[in-house]
This record gives C-alpha cells, sequence and structure tokens, in this order.
C-alpha cells in the first residue's frame, strides 16, 4: 500500500517564470493547502524559507501556515496534526 503524503499545512512558492514589466507583478506564486477549515478574515500565520535545491523544478521557498501563537499555548483554534514530518 502506498502511503500519501500528508501536505496540511503546508506552503509553497516558485519564481513567476512570466514577469512582465508591471512593478506590481509577482515575485513568486504558489499554493498552500489548510490544516482546518478557514473562516474569511482570519488570521493565519506563515512561515517561509528559502529552498537551496538545485532542481529546477523547486520550489524557491517552502513553509507552513499555522494557528496564531499564544503564549500559554492554548488557541481558540481546532487542533493541528503533528508537524514533526516537515521535511525543512
Amino acid at each position: 500500500m502506498t502511503e500519501q503524503y500528508d501536505n496540511r499545512g503546508k506552503i509553497a512558492l516558485w519564481k513567476n517564470l512570466n514577469p512582465s514589466n508591471n512593478r506590481s507583478a509577482p515575485v513568486a506564486k504558489g499554493h498552500f493547502y489548510a490544516h482546518r477549515d478557514i473562516a474569511e478574515g482570519e488570521r493565519i500565520d506563515v512561515s517561509l524559507w528559502k529552498e537551496s535545491s538545485q532542481n529546477a523544478n523547486a520550489p524557491v521557498m517552502k513553509g507552513k501556515i499555522q494557528d496564531k501563537y499564544v503564549k500559554d499555548g492554548f488557541t481558540d483554534a481546532p487542533a493541528v496534526a503533528d508537524e514533526s514530518d516537515i521535511p525543512f
């Protein structure tokens, strides 16, 4: 049986290969997989790291999305899956 990779809470950006002369054009584009239902206007924290892969098809940045950090460790948001399998 093939084990499927869990992308929930992950984000990746690729360099915009079709840049225009428009100064407001994005430098990178990407997508993320929500780790839970997200309400309109809700704040979701994002952390990004430069990707050092030499593969031309690899994203230029990878990261994760997570619930807002609360000092005492509790938040009103639902629990998220264990993030120990994040490869970066």
